[in-house]
């Protein structure tokens, strides 16, 4: 009887103390990152001719009538998109179009000056905080805001240039073109790490700004496709790592159809610093 109650005891030590240890492990391991990543073909606005000679018809489908014949390099603007066929603008109000064997999307600048900032402050009027995402209140706007701010920045800053050496590494040891640094993009990527810190959320979608692909045709910034990455970590090596980790961080990272890049940098929140990836194409 008495060695049944001294085997129970030692159990019952062990137990406790195992559990004990675990308690004091966890208590001692910082809060883990978080990643998550965004992607979407934008409208086509205007595509190139590729081939020497494209053949502009009536309708969809090689067997209706040519209304024109277009050069290599020749551009138009797009109505819509049909299958593998783009409807353009022609002269005299004419609707032609072009298979997409026959042409590319590419991106515009656009020109226009941007809206006017948004000075009402970095919190969003209506919004809720649950947990760590911010809801709009009931009856609030879900409207994408108008841009708050810039960077007012021309370079990269120490940390942004280590993660975008590490992305553009990763691109050529996968046999791709280093991705061009597009300060505008920067831009957008720091007002939103800032936008994530300042209103406690970790999301796509900015209870301010709406959705990246909002965000980015609201300060003037034209692609064919665009994704986009963040990340809360404390290290910038380590927040690169968990991206080429996860295959949807990767596959933007990755992406032969990207042709610039954005970083934005930012201290601060649950995870000690937002991380924020901006990919475009841009083809011309």
């Amino acid at each position: 009887m008495k060695n049944k109650i001294l085997v129970s005891t030692l159990l019952f030590l062990s137990i406790f103390t195992v559990s004990c240890a675990q308690k004091q492990q966890s208590a001692q391991q910082p809060i883990a990152g978080v990643a998550s990543s965004y992607y979407k073909a934008g409208n086509v606005e205007k595509v190139k001719i590729t081939t020497d000679q494209a053949n502009i018809r009536t309708g969809c489908s090689n067997t209706n009538p040519v209304v024109q014949t277009s050069g290599k390099g020749s551009t138009f603007d797009v109505v819509s998109q049909v299958s593998d066929w783009f409807a353009v603008k022609l002269p005299n109000n004419q609707i032609g179009f072009v298979s997409s064997s026959q042409c590319k999307p590419i991106a515009t600048e656009n020109k226009s000056p941007q809206a006017t900032p948004d000075t009402t402050g970095t919190s969003s009027p209506g919004a809720t905080s649950q947990g760590s995402a911010s809801v709009p209140a009931p009856g609030a706007s879900t409207a994408p805001k108008t841009p708050a701010s810039q960077t007012n920045s021309a370079t990269l800053t120490d940390t942004e240039q280590q993660m975008l050496k590490l992305v553009n590494d990763a691109r050529t040891q996968n046999g791709l073109t280093p991705l061009k640094v597009d300060m505008q993009l920067c831009n957008v990527a720091r007002i939103k790490s800032q936008d994530m810190i300042d209103n406690n959320y970790f999301s796509h979608s900015s209870p301010k700004y709406g959705s990246p692909f909002d965000m980015m045709k609201s300060f003037g910034i034209s692609f064919v496709q665009a994704g986009e990455n963040i990340a809360g970590n404390k290290t910038v090596q380590n927040a690169q790592n968990a991206l080429m980790n996860s295959p949807g961080h990767r596959k933007n990272i990755l992406s032969p159809d990207f042709t610039h890049i954005g970083i934005g940098i930012r201290s601060g929140g649950p995870y000690g610093n937002m991380f924020t990836q901006e990919f475009v194409s841009k083809p011309q």
